[in-house]
């Protein structure tokens, strides 16, 4: 029997730093404020800030919102907007002609195959055809789980065909992207939230919110050291997976402490259902061809967000070994794999933050 489970679009990392009221500590007159924002990217984006009064932050956060926005349209792969082309309208003409995109669609595409070739090439953003079809299962269970079937070899096979990431053909001078095969499907899930945190926190920097964070579900943007009493730093919670919906102490499996980095986690348990025996979730290997199965989840430390989102999901695609030997190539890297609730394995510099 088919069983639907589906986790809520929320963060995969629990957020300790304090409670989500309007305002708490106040540290030389700044006070501590929080927000969300709903319908970003397919989860929800928080943004925590030390201001001066109540008026400074929620105007930060109207332009976060506002990037945002602009944002989750140009990296749609799913609806059009008037007046722009975005990820679904190179999609729409895939094997047919180049289209002319905005910069930040160029920029993520050239960073997408600049890392794909550093890492092991297992997270691929030309994988959308694969993804889709491991979408669809998880749409279908929602409406009909007893008779939801898994996909066959064939089709699987079929769609693994149009996932060459060289076959996404930018050119810098027009500013085109156009995908070679007819059948290619570009997809930025598993970049966009670090991708956009990063720019738009960059930005908030420049016009001077420099005590806060940005966290797109797992993603955290990190906007300076908190203004607060008692630490210079953000506290970090890594979520149980066996428990994936509580928000209290038992459901933390580890605390880190995070200073001017970013960190990210992928996991199997926010996002999935199940068919059969098998766990049917978002982040598709391209070799094998079905969801990835090595780890529970997986939380990486970086400088960059949209560098600790990548290397999530390439870890996540990843053995232990083989993912433990990419971290120990990168300097600044660190990362956490829980194998399952009880076993859980880490760096050395990872295991330093631990509070």
């Amino acid at each position: 029997m088919n069983k639907y489970i589906l986790g809520l679009f929320i963060g995969l990392l629990l957020i300790t730093t304090a409670c989500n009221t309007e305002s708490e500590q106040q540290v030389e007159g700044y006070e501590r404020y929080s927000t969300h924002l709903f319908d970003y990217f397919d989860t929800v984006v928080q943004v925590i800030g030390y201001t001066t009064s109540e008026e400074e932050f929620y105007n930060y956060t109207d332009k976060i919102e506002e990037r945002f926005t602009r944002y989750h349209k140009l990296f749609d792969k799913y609806n059009e907007y008037e007046g722009m082309n975005n990820v679904k309208t190179i999609n729409d003409n895939a094997g047919h002609e180049a289209v002319e995109v905005d910069q930040e669609i160029i920029d993520i595409i050239n960073f997408s195959k600049k890392w794909y070739e550093k890492t092991n090439g297992k997270m691929n953003i030309a994988g959308g055809s694969l993804i889709t079809i491991w979408k669809e299962i998880m749409d279908e269970v929602k409406k009909d789980p007893e008779n939801t079937e898994l996909p066959s070899m064939e089709e699987l096979e079929k769609a693994r065909e149009s996932t060459d990431i060289d076959q996404i053909i930018v050119n810098e001078d027009e500013k085109t992207v156009f995908l070679a095969d007819e059948n290619m499907s570009l997809d930025f899930g598993a970049i966009t939230k670090g991708f956009v945190a990063e720019i738009v926190g960059e930005d908030m920097k420049e016009k001077g919110f420099t005590s806060g964070a940005i966290i797109s579900g797992g993603n955290w943007e990190v906007l300076g050291e908190p203004k607060d009493p008692e630490r210079d730093y953000w506290k970090v919670g890594i979520q149980d997976p066996e428990h994936p919906h509580q928000a209290d102490e038992s459901a933390v499996l580890k605390r880190i402490k995070l200073q001017n980095q970013s960190i990210d986690t992928s996991g199997d348990y926010q996002r999935f259902v199940m068919v059969d025996d098998l766990r049917v979730h978002h982040i598709i290997d391209m070799d094998t061809m079905m969801p990835a199965n090595h780890h529970r989840g997986v939380t990486v430390i970086a400088d960059s967000a949209v560098v600790t989102e990548y290397l999530t999901t390439e870890l996540f695609l990843l053995t232990y070994e083989k993912g433990r030997d990419l971290v120990n190539s990168f300097d600044g890297v660190e990362a956490l794999w829980v194998i399952d609730h009880d076993k859980i394995k880490m760096t050395d510099g990872m295991e330093e933050r631990l509070q």
